[in-house]
């Protein structure tokens, strides 16, 4: 048995967080498909603010917490784009 403890998130929660905000980040541009940001970018943005904590990886978690922030943004984009062109 192994002395690890586990109170501290390793730099695999801040790849995780990378992958899904820039996976996130491309298919939000895809209609219909796109629907699968509104998913992927707040489980990424989480991930990359909870692995922020580890000194470890912590470039990669900003950049996860970026491209993540950014899809979700655009996502919210699409959601009013939409809204204004349903009301006309």
């Amino acid at each position: 048995m192994s002395d690890q403890t586990y109170d501290r998130p390793g730099p695999g929660m801040a790849a995780a967080s990378l992958i899904l905000g820039v996976f996130g980040l491309m298919v939000v541009w895809i209609p219909l498909i796109g629907m699968i940001a509104w998913v992927l970018s707040p489980l990424g943005l989480v991930l990359g603010l909870v692995a922020l904590r580890n000194p470890a990886g912590r470039g990669v978690a900003i950049a996860g917490v970026t491209c993540s922030a950014i899809g979700l943004l655009a996502c919210f984009g699409w959601a009013m784009l939409f809204g204004a062109s349903v009301s006309i």
